[in-house]
């Protein structure tokens, strides 16, 4: 918690990914909810058969939590909004940004946003790279999550990046910065840098 309490208002949206969630469990949502005031982006990527990623939506959401993440089929999406409250934000992801350029990249995702959006998903969770077609494609009413942001290019596993300037610039809604604060010698500096930078 020392890098929430350093990082302060300058961040208001905190992802929980699987690693820490599993660790953790449900406490660690009631932490950064109830004692430092978060919203939370639970990013699980939920994929099962439809009637297990209903269920596993009613159960996560009854932790107040404000965006979601699947990695489902059409029906999957159906199934996750047909349980969850208004108030949650269910986004499904389309190609992982760990994934390098192979194939028809553009094209796989520019699919799964049109299956995700036609079956009721508020948004969709994508590379930087794709968000500008997207937005020309399929408008502006939905969510775009870009993870994968870097200041510049770190060799790590994240193979398709962008700026987070260029992300906003392409219409991304929300954008997801992991390690370029968490690494930093000096994570509340990255992160104004961060925000400067937009």
């Amino acid at each position: 918690m020392e890098t929430v309490r350093t990082l302060g208002d300058y961040v208001d949206y905190y992802k929980i990914g699987m690693q820490l969630f599993y660790r953790e469990g449900p406490a660690i949502v009631h932490t950064l909810k109830n004692d430092f005031h978060k919203k939370i982006f639970l990013d699980l990527k939920i994929n099962d058969i439809p009637n297990t990623v209903e269920h596993a939506v009613k159960s996560l959401s009854s932790l107040g939590v404000d965006m979601m993440t699947l990695f489902t089929s059409g029906d999957g999406v159906v199934a996750a909004k047909r349980s969850a409250p208004t108030s949650l934000a269910v986004l499904n992801v389309t190609v992982l940004t760990s994934q390098a350029d192979e194939g028809n990249t553009a094209g796989d995702v520019e699919k799964r946003t049109s299956l995700s959006l036609d079956h009721g998903a508020d948004g969709i969770v994508c590379s930087g790279l794709e968000t500008k077609s997207l937005r020309q494609k399929f408008g502006r009413d939905f969510l775009i999550v870009n993870p994968g942001i870097r200041m510049e290019s770190l060799g790590d596993d994240q193979q398709r990046t962008v700026t987070p300037r260029m992300a906003m610039e392409n219409g991304a809604s929300y954008i997801v910065v992991g390690r370029p604060v968490t690494a930093d010698p000096n994570p509340r500096q990255a992160a104004i840098r961060i925000l400067d930078s937009l």
